[in-house]
């Protein structure tokens, strides 16, 4: 159901929205790690040789398709082990970690322009953010996954349970990626992979399990790019006018249609993909930073923006002609020591910045604060 604008009521229309992710900008921890750790046996390992498993087939073997396959294949695994829609519920709401600031922020941003969610997490994760934001759910798109719609019988529950151990048992590996840096399989990438398509293309295809993750609507770096662009065909809002603050390695392709669309693109606490889709790059534990330069956007449009970084001295901003004072004034307050990290990104400084962002981000989300 649409929400009631006051500004269409009076015959305004907006020429600018936002769209945003959650980890690393709304909360610090990975509701999807925290499920697996919650109800799978040594679910913590499953889950990142699950998630290494999704990165190397889409962004090293090419393979279409396989972004977002993380929410779709854990799903079988979370149920062989007794997770249910209540459980995992609760599991969300006590693991969920909001960044600070972050009510404050989305309540502003969604009272000054169209605001959208993106995420690849499940809705129970989304559920529980929406409660502790106090956000619409209906401004959220993300994976859907009704355990209660399928079950598993014993035997396959035996056999998914056993598959999750042969995972386990696998060596994480340990090599890294650099976007557009040709890589060479590794022994341990290679077993990861041969392990992984024998499982999820072969053994699990014939059994319920199968059908299971055939019901799960994964939101993955596809989805978010057609989510964007059928945003802007919903609200005749073009890219110039579109803000987006990702920093998962999915939000790179959507993150750079809006860059190349003269839009403000924001890499907040982002991944060294990220970084790279971006024009800004934000390191903070503070979500207001965000408000300020999207409301920058907002007034002026995005040389406003590269104009407002370009002087981003506690000095200069405290006598600066912002449009919302008091929300300047709130992130000065919040942060009296150090102001937020802010950098334009270009040509010269993307990989100094992505590098040092990827790190900030892997510390900021494996904090307790």
């Amino acid at each position: 159901m649409a929400e009631y604008d006051p500004m269409e009521e009076l015959g305004f229309t907006h020429d600018k929205q936002l769209v945003c992710t959650c980890l690393g900008f709304l909360q610090t921890n990975d509701s999807t790690r925290d499920l697996c750790g919650r109800f799978i046996r040594d679910g913590e390992k499953f889950y990142d040789l699950l998630a290494r498993y999704e990165d190397v087939a889409t962004y090293v073997l090419g393979r279409s398709g396989r972004s977002g396959n993380v929410a779709r294949g854990a799903v079988p695994f979370l149920k062989a082990f007794g997770a249910t829609d209540y459980a995992m519920l609760r599991c969300c709401e006590e693991s969920l970690r909001p960044m600070p600031g972050a009510k404050r922020a989305m309540r502003y941003l969604l009272s000054t322009l169209p605001t959208f969610v993106n995420t690849s997490s499940y809705e129970h994760n989304v559920m529980a953010l929406c409660e502790a934001l106090d956000m619409p759910i209906g401004i959220c798109e993300y994976s859907t996954a009704e355990m209660s719609s399928y079950e598993i019988g014993r035997q396959d529950g035996r056999a998914i349970r056993d598959f999750a151990s042969r995972i386990t048992g696998l060596r994480t590996p340990q090599s890294v990626y650099r976007l557009n840096t040709p890589v060479i399989l590794e022994e341990d990438e290679a077993r990861l992979i041969e392990t992984m398509d024998g499982i999820f293309d072969d053994k699990l295809e014939k059994l319920e399990a199968g059908r299971m993750m055939k019901s799960v609507t994964p939101f993955g770096a596809g989805e978010k790019v057609n989510a964007l662009l059928n945003l802007r065909k919903r609200t005749l809002i073009d890219m110039d006018g579109t803000a987006y603050i990702g920093g998962n390695m999915m939000d790179y392709q959507a993150m750079d249609v809006v860059r190349d669309g003269n839009g403000l693109s924001m890499s907040f606490n982002g991944s060294e993909f990220a970084v790279h889709g971006s024009n800004i790059a934000v390191l903070s534990r503070d979500c207001t930073v965000a408000a300020v330069l999207v409301q920058e956007f907002y007034n002026l449009g995005i040389e406003a923006v590269y104009d407002l970084v370009s002087g981003w001295d506690r000095e200069t901003l405290e006598r600066s002609d912002c449009p919302d004072r008091t929300l300047m004034d709130s992130m000065l307050a919040a942060h009296p020591r150090k102001l937020p990290e802010v950098h334009i990104i270009d040509e010269s400084n993307v990989n100094e910045i992505a590098l040092k962002s990827d790190d900030y981000r892997k510390r900021l989300l494996n904090s307790r604060f």
